[in-house]
Formats: structure tokens, C-alpha cells, sequence
């Protein structure tokens, strides 16, 4: 039992940790319920949809109009992140020429948008939620 413990606090994605909600877009109060109502990010007709309510615990995920413009922040951090990265790996190959910069940061920016997008909501949520292990024990009712 001991060594079991000392594995769930070593062990990031672990039941409660911020990252396993954060990665499986999960609610961030009960780790069940789904943040967005499709689950395929690459819908994108159906790219922001969330239910109001987490189906599994009734945690609120709509807390006030604009909660989410502070997403926008961390959805531009990572967005500059990763474009930094990606201009380090083709400087590497083509040093200074434009055209390969510009191509590959656009394609690969446009390309993983929804995936910036939706994480960023979670990272977002999770800085104003807690993990609860009885949740769904005593859920909200709306």
C-alpha cells in the first residue's frame, strides 16, 4: 500500500493531479465528466461547445460570461512556444530563408489550433478548480 502511495505522488497523470485533467480535457472537480460536448477537437463546427454543467458532478464550467478570455493568455504563450520551436528546428536545416519559416510555422500553428484551443480552456479551469474525490458523491444540483 505504502509503495502504491509513492507512485500516485510521484506519478503525474495520477487520479487528481491538474495534468491528467488537463490532458484527458476533463472536468477538474471530479476528473469524469467531459469539458467539451465532442470529444474530436477537428470538428470544428463544434471546436467551443461545453456543456453549461458537468454531467458527472455539477461542477459549473460556464462561471460567468468571458471566464474564458484569460484562456486566450495561455493559448497565445503556447501558441509563441511553439512557433519558437519551430523556427529553432528550421533554422537548424535553412538557417535564415523565409519562405520555409513562414510555411512550416503556419502549417503546423493552423494545424494543431483545436488542440491549442481546448487545452488551454482546461489549463484555464483548472486554475479555479480543485480536485474533489467525492465529487459525485455530492453533486450540484441545478
Amino acid at each position: 500500500m505504502r509503495v502504491k502511495k509513492i507512485i500516485n505522488w510521484i506519478n503525474p497523470f495520477a487520479k487528481g493531479k491538474i495534468l491528467r485533467s488537463v490532458f484527458t480535457l476533463t472536468c477538474p472537480r471530479c476528473q469524469k465528466g467531459h469539458l467539451f460536448s465532442v470529444k474530436n477537437p477537428f470538428r470544428l463546427k463544434y471546436l467551443d461547445d461545453m456543456p453549461h454543467y458537468c454531467p458527472e458532478c455539477g461542477e459549473d464550467f460556464q462561471r460567468e460570461i468571458g471566464f474564458y478570455y484569460g484562456a486566450m493568455m495561455i493559448s497565445h504563450a503556447s501558441t509563441t512556444l511553439i512557433a519558437v520551436v519551430v523556427h529553432l528546428i528550421i533554422f537548424y536545416f535553412y538557417g535564415w530563408a523565409l519562405a520555409p519559416n513562414l510555411i512550416s510555422i503556419t502549417v503546423i500553428i493552423l494545424g494543431l489550433f483545436p488542440v491549442i484551443f481546448r487545452t488551454s480552456r482546461a489549463i484555464w479551469i483548472n486554475m479555479f478548480s480543485t480536485y474533489d474525490p467525492y465529487a459525485i458523491q455530492h453533486k450540484i444540483v441545478h
